[in-house]
């Protein structure tokens, strides 16, 4: 690593959790050589004589301790193929010299304690796989990868990872995925971060009554915005819900910034920060999964625009979400979620109108067939909707949950409400779900910031009361004969290619994305920024 990127780690790392150094300890101790204390023995010629002086034993030398040369950190699981039976691991080391890597794993066998199954010394953990190791983007240190199947669906599932040489992380525990008829929870946000409110949050959620299965992060997760480092902070920060929460992320607007290095063009696709730094199915940005009776679709909404990926990525969601009301209708799923970072539809001060070409796009695609729950973040603020097309009450429509309450910052919200709108909040918070047979239970939990006067989008610097539930609704499935309305065959990427005027939606979706934020002088950004002012909303 060289100097600046060294002072650059050292300074990001002052502003979060510290990491503690690993160590490998070789035990020394007393065995049959080791001499015992000398009892005192009379003289056998003089019995009166004093006896001979105690002689002192051999001093023990104290254990040495060597320091772990590559600890590994940032430790974080996903969901990966089967939702019981497989995940997906990823975690950094600092340096391009690190040991090769490897996860070792099993089940917490029956009997054994928490505090026994943590420990890997006493009992060895019986898996091990290999990990795949690339560059971490924008630093000189390394990205590791696997993905572990076979996992037993009865037993929590505990792990380390690491190597011998270099360092082993602590041993993690994950709670089995529940049962398709049993009751689960998930939490969703976006818009994170890493500074006080960010972490208040992440504590909150660690709390045993907010206890969840699954967790859904809609993008804007460290605004690190090109200074990689930052990244380093923010899985040091969250460890300890990520490396014990199966978890899945979608990108944000933010982090399309981290594709780019300041005054040069774009790194090539490959090289975001994202898909470097999460290890999850699909093409890391678009993906979709099973968790029990819900299907999910999570994709980029034209955060990562550049990729030139957007017509693919719409043709993916349209043929996905033809074969999950194909599901839907035969009931083998309950419920059809999508989970992206951009809000469709907003009442935050200075956003609205979004993005009408894209949205146009989408809401047909959601129409067609029959989504339920669209989860997004984006805009710092909670909104939720009733059911609703094109933004319009409609029964057979989508509800929009936006939490943009993770805490990067606290905005206001526009002084008239549209009538989409359900209910809003101005505060910190994340949207709970708990899912049983035949019902998602939707709730927020907030906590507001301090008064203040000023209502222009400021960044409220501090909260002071407790969580709170501010929102709560339920969502049931679909009638039959209303599922079986959205069976209908997907479109081909061809045939959206004519439906609509990509060019048009390619640039209005990078005006928007350029109007959300201040991009690098001489990325497509800023060109496009310029090219087209009178497309950004």
């Amino acid at each position: 690593m060289d100097s600046n990127t060294s002072a650059k780690r050292r300074h990001f790392l002052k502003l979060g959790a510290s990491v503690p150094m690993l160590g490998l300890m070789n035990a020394c101790g007393s065995d049959d050589t080791t001499p015992l204390a000398n009892t005192a023995i009379p003289n056998p010629t003089n019995p009166t004589e004093s006896p001979d002086k105690p002689v002192a034993p051999n001093p023990v030398e104290p254990p040495v301790v060597i320091p772990a040369s590559h600890p590994p950190r940032g430790v974080h699981a996903s969901l990966f193929n089967d939702a019981a039976t497989s995940r997906g691991l990823c975690w950094f080391t600092d340096g391009l010299d690190s040991p090769a890597s490897e996860i070792q794993w099993g089940p917490i066998p029956e009997g054994m304690s928490i505090d026994a199954a943590k420990n890997a010394v006493q009992n060895p953990l019986p898996n091990v796989a290999m990990a795949s190791t690339s560059q971490t983007t924008g630093l000189d240190n390394q990205t590791h990868k696997v993905v572990v199947a076979g996992i037993d669906p009865e037993r929590p599932f505990r792990y380390r990872v690491g190597s011998e040489n270099g360092g082993w992380s602590d041993v993690f525990i994950i709670e089995p995925t529940p049962k398709a008829n049993d009751t689960w929870t998930m939490v969703h946000f976006g818009d994170h971060g890493i500074g006080e409110l960010p972490q208040r949050l992440t504590a909150e959620l660690m709390k045993p009554q907010h206890k969840h299965d699954l967790l859904l992060l809609a993008g804007d997760l460290s605004y690190a915005n090109g200074e990689q480092a930052i990244w380093d902070v923010w899985f040091d920060q969250n460890q300890a819900l990520l490396a014990t929460t199966t978890t899945m992320a979608v990108p944000g607007n933010h982090e399309n910034k981290d594709s780019v290095a300041a005054n040069v063009p774009l790194l090539p696709f490959k090289d975001y920060a994202f898909n470097n730094r999460f290890n999850q199915p699909g093409d890391v940005s678009f993906f979709s999964f099973d968790y029990n009776r819900v299907h999910f679709f999570g994709f980029t909404a034209g955060a990562f625009l550049e990729d030139g990926k957007i017509l693919k990525e719409m043709a993916t969601l349209e043929a996905d979400l033809a074969m999950a009301a194909l599901r839907r209708a035969l009931g083998q799923i309950d419920f059809i979620v999508i989970f992206q970072h951009y809000t469709i539809w907003t009442d935050q001060e200075g956003r609205a109108p979004g993005n009408p070409t894209l949205i146009a796009v989408e809401d047909q695609i959601l129409l067609r067939y029959g989504v339920d729950l669209v989860l997004c973040g984006h805009d710092h603020v909670y909104q939720r909707s009733k059911p609703m097309v094109l933004g319009l009450p409609n029964p057979l429509g989508y509800v929009q949950v936006m939490t943009g309450t993770g805490g990067q910052s606290i905005r206001e919200f526009e002084p008239e409400i549209s009538a989409w709108s359900e209910k809003h909040f101005v505060g910190l918070g994340f949207s709970k779900y708990t899912i049983s047979p035949g019902k998602i239970v939707s709730q927020y939990f907030g906590t507001p910031p301090l008064a203040s006067d000023n209502r222009s989008r400021v960044q409220h610097e501090s909260v002071e009361a407790d969580f709170e539930l501010v929102d709560e609704f339920e969502v049931r499935p679909r009638p039959l004969r209303i599922a079986k309305s959205f069976v209908k065959p997907p479109r081909t990427e061809q045939e959206l290619a004519k439906a609509y005027d990509w060019q048009r939606i390619y640039a209005h979706t990078l005006a928007r994305n350029c109007a959300h934020d201040q991009p690098l002088p001489g990325s497509p950004l800023h060109q496009y920024r310029k090219a087209y002012p009178n497309l950004i909303g």
